[in-house]
């Protein structure tokens, strides 16, 4: 009998032969439906100039992750790839969650529940490339990471199944035994879903600043997120920012009839491969509506691209 999860494996067996024949590595991820956990934590300093952002996709009826840990340090612009990490099904710890791969080079341990986390701890290991091009495998510097997330305000709601979480955080990279630490603002995300991932064209921003912190998409068919106050949340009915450039306008709409203007700089630029197309990730320091915010813009630009003006 072919069962659902036997289905899925021959998929990506298929797929990974097909790499040989000039495929991109992770092809068979491109449109299959099947359960994916996916966790991220970004952090930055204060000035914006020191970050650190991983992210763990996990697939577990097929065994599989995918793992992205990125760091702008003193030493430079340091990556680590991979689409293709054994994994078990994700494990409950007590009062929580964990979320890694066999090997541990990338660990997420939520403590709370997902709609109310009390805080998260991430850990990292790993052979890294210095490049902001990323590629799959491993690099040439030993990277570490360890970051310390402590949750001061929450949005449930941007898609579902998707808990988006703000607060601070402190980190730890170290680089060929090269220490530095990374304190300020943070956030945490955790989405579950069964679609296929990656389909469509988007521009997504998340903003952390003090005291408010915000999410904002462009896809085809919506215009949205939301901006949180301390622990008030007010829709955002519109957006428009420029396309990727070392300097980004932002025009945001409110539900309330305010309008946000500003501009988003870029601190780091870096992209990666994924499933034949690339990602372009872009670490931001932004200007907006009379506040200043740390964060990240990221645009996957497939298709008929991005409507960035509307």
């Amino acid at each position: 009998m072919l069962t659902r999860r036997t289905a899925l494996l021959s998929t990506l067996a298929a797929g990974a032969c097909a790499t040989t024949g000039g495929a991109p590595l992770d092809a068979q991820f491109g449109n299959i439906a099947t359960q994916s956990d996916s966790v991220h934590s970004g952090v930055s300093s204060e000035d914006g100039e020191r970050r650190v952002t991983v992210r763990l996709c996990q697939y577990p009826e097929l065994g599989l992750a995918w793992l992205w840990i990125h760091a702008r340090t003193p030493e430079g612009f340091f990556s680590y790839v991979d689409h293709m990490a054994p994994a078990r099904a994700a494990t409950s710890v007590v009062s929580g969650r964990m979320y890694r791969d066999d090997e541990r080079v990338l660990e997420f341990v939520r403590r709370g529940e997902k709609e109310r986390p009390t805080g998260a701890t991430i850990t990292g290991s790993c052979l890294a490339r210095k490049s902001a091009t990323s590629a799959f495998g491993k690099g040439e510097h030993r990277m570490d990471v360890s970051i310390e997330f402590a949750p001061e305000r929450l949005y449930s709601g941007l898609n579902a199944g998707r808990t988006e979480v703000f607060g601070r955080s402190k980190a730890v990279v170290t680089i060929d035994g090269r220490r530095t630490e990374i304190e300020g603002p943070a956030q945490f995300h955790e989405q579950g879903q069964t679609n296929p991932r990656f389909t469509a064209p988007f521009c997504y921003m998340t903003l952390w600043g003090d005291g408010a912190a915000s999410t904002m998409l462009i896809a085809p068919k919506r215009r949205d997120g939301y901006l949180l106050e301390g622990d008030a949340s007010t829709e955002v009915t519109g957006v428009t920012v420029d396309a990727p450039a070392e300097r980004r306008k932002l025009h945001v709409t409110l539900a309330d009839g305010r309008t946000l203007e500003g501009e988003a700089r870029v601190v780091q630029a870096y992209t990666l491969p994924l499933v034949g197309h690339t990602w372009r990730g872009h670490m931001v320091n932004v200007e907006l509506g009379g506040r200043s915010y740390r964060g990240h813009i990221n645009d996957y630009i497939i298709g008929d691209g991005v409507a960035y003006a509307g």
